[in-house]
Formats: structure tokens, sequence, C-alpha cells
């Protein structure tokens, strides 16, 4: 199958690599919320419930159960301008704020090409820089957002087999 999609693919003038994984971005509610170095957390997991029968030793039925998400871990630089901060304080003081957002995968080209939404995120931990005199590197800070689950969106599907084709 996949050497006749390759076929296919060449004789179209079609190429469909993998994006890659540094070029992406983060809005929250329409905003660019920064520039983050990584986000961790795009994970999701469906628990399996055993049921046995009574009597039948060699059957085990296996059920879906609860759908768990992992919290996002955003990373990014330390700058003056920091919404990602303002967010947080906000929880700090008692006014949380659940906010939907998306996390952008780019192409080559800087467009968006695939991304995922995730919805009623607020966030509940901050972790700011290691400080040492002796290095060099970029003052880091990383925020951890709770949320109420993350969907691939089906518009990126779409968006990125036409792109593919133009």
């Amino acid at each position: 199958m996949n050497a006749v999609m390759g076929a296919a693919q060449r004789q179209l003038g079609l190429r469909i690599d993998p994006f890659k994984a540094y070029n992406f971005f983060v809005e929250v509610e329409g905003i660019l919320v920064g520039g983050f170095m990584s986000v961790d957390g795009l994970e999701s997991k469906t628990e399996v419930r055993t049921v046995r029968q009574g009597g039948v030793n060699d059957i085990e039925y296996k059920l879906p159960g609860q759908v768990t998400c992992s919290d996002l871990v955003l990373k990014a630089g330390i700058t003056a301008l920091d919404p990602m901060w303002l967010w947080y304080q906000s929880t700090l003081s008692g006014a949380i704020r659940r906010r939907n957002g998306s996390i952008y995968l780019l192409d080559d080209r800087g467009l968006p090409s695939v991304w995922w939404d995730f919805y009623n995120a607020w966030p509940v931990q901050w972790q700011g820089p290691s400080l040492d005199a002796g290095g060099s590197l970029v003052a880091c800070q990383s925020f951890t957002l709770a949320h109420e689950g993350i969907r691939k969106s089906l518009a990126s599907s779409v968006y990125s087999a036409v792109a593919g084709v133009l």
C-alpha cells in the first residue's frame, strides 16, 4: 500500500513530509501568548476496564472507561511582556479564568498545518528560572495548565490535506 501511495505522490508531484516539532505557536482566546521553547502534555488516555464472566476463566472482556488528559506544560524565556504571568497572577488572587486555546504546528512555509484545541484551561503552576551567574543561558519559566479536554481540530486535517495538494 505504501509503495502505491508513494508512486501516486511522485506521479502527482506531491510531498507529504512530516512536520517539524520545533515550528509551533500557542494562542489563548485569539491572543498569541508567547514564543514557547516547548509544549509538553499533548496526551490523553482511555482507561481500560476488565470484566470477567463468572465460571469462564479463559476470556477477559476489555471495555473503555474514563478518558483523562495530561496537563499542558508550556516553557518559555522570560520577557517584559508576559500575558501568561498575568493569567497566572489572576489565579493566585482567586479569580480563576478558564480559557480556550490552540497549539499550532507550522509547516515549512510558516503556515499552521495541524493544531490541537484545548478547552476550559487555567494555570495551576508556575516554575521560575534557575539563576546562575556563571552561565549564559536564557532565563526560562514554565506554566502548567489544567484543562477539560484536547482535540485535534478537524479543520486542521482538512486544511493540511488541501495545502498538501497546492
